[in-house]
């Protein structure tokens, strides 16, 4: 063994930093995991939730006892896996600072064609805003390679993905004068909305359905109703068609893991992975019937 000090303190030093190095490293990684498994607050929280919504049917045959919320004005939020892209993407909250809620946007422009576009996110955007003002002209203006001041907003059309189809794929057209918080109203998004952007009212009409029929509320109530009724019941509800509303008035904030999953359509086992694959979709293709 060499005997000059300097060449013991030159391998010294490398032996502390390449220690110091592997320890930084193990602490990022256990950091990281910290972020990515953590538990977000009220998550764990089994608040009451309306389970005759017959959204939250929809819900339980699409998808593996998923973990759902109901957020402002009745949006049901479902939740997927920590550590996956959209959920760590989904930035929607309350912001104490604006006094407001915000949401996280995947906005999906739409050629005239009926192809997909690169699609943009936007953070934060508060709920009482204007739906065409909410959409930013600079990256739309990008993904159609055109320039921002030749994007007229007044004649973009909106529509809002439907996640819970059944079979077939669907959209529910929003009103662009309508206020974010409205649009979103009773709809269904997964993690946070995804909205496709038009510049026709015919670009994909084929694929458009009422709100009603999107999530099956008018065949799913009359399903229940058959089956809970008596014979007696029947012949009441033949002479008298109206029939009170089904679902119960939600808290804002509320949260659930599936209370009582029913046993699944031969569809739901695939569900997830065909809903996250119409999320992760090849921009550059098109709807499908």
């Amino acid at each position: 063994m060499t005997e000059n000090p300097s060449l013991i303190n030159r391998d010294y030093n490398y032996l502390l930093n390449f220690e110091r190095k592997i320890g930084l490293g193990v602490s990022d990684t256990k950091q990281n995991a910290r972020v990515m498994f953590k538990r977000h607050p009220g998550q764990n929280k089994r608040q009451r939730v309306d389970d005759t919504d017959a959204r939250i049917t929809r819900v339980n045959k699409m998808f593996n006892s998923p973990s759902y919320a109901l957020k402002r004005e009745n949006v049901l939020v479902i939740s997927l896996p920590s550590g996956m892209s959209r959920a760590t993407q989904n930035k929607s909250g309350y912001d104490k600072k604006a006094g407001t809620y915000t949401w996280t946007v995947e906005w999906v422009p739409v050629n005239e064609d009926g192809r997909q576009l690169t699609s943009f996110t936007s953070f934060r955007i508060k709920e009482d805003i204007i739906l065409r003002d909410a959409l930013s002209v600079t990256p739309l203006a990008n993904a159609l390679g055109v320039d921002p001041e030749s994007v007229e907003k007044d004649k973009i059309h909106f529509s809002i993905e439907n996640v819970i189809s059944m079979g077939k794929r669907s959209i529910i057209k929003l009103n662009p004068d309508d206020t974010l918080a409205k649009a979103l109203a009773n709809k269904v998004v997964l993690e946070y909305p995804k909205l496709y952007v038009t510049f026709s009212p015919e670009t994909w009409q084929e694929f458009t359905e009422e709100e009603k029929d999107a999530y099956g509320i008018d065949s799913d109530l009359e399903s229940e109703s058959d089956s809970d009724s008596s014979p007696s019941d029947s012949l009441l509800s033949y002479s008298d068609s109206d029939s009170s509303d089904s679902d119960a008035e939600a808290p804002e904030e509320a949260s659930s893991k599936n209370p009582e999953p029913e046993p699944l359509a031969p569809q739901s086992i695939t569900g997830l992975n065909s809903a996250l694959a119409s999320s992760d979709k090849d921009e550059e293709e098109g709807f499908s019937a």
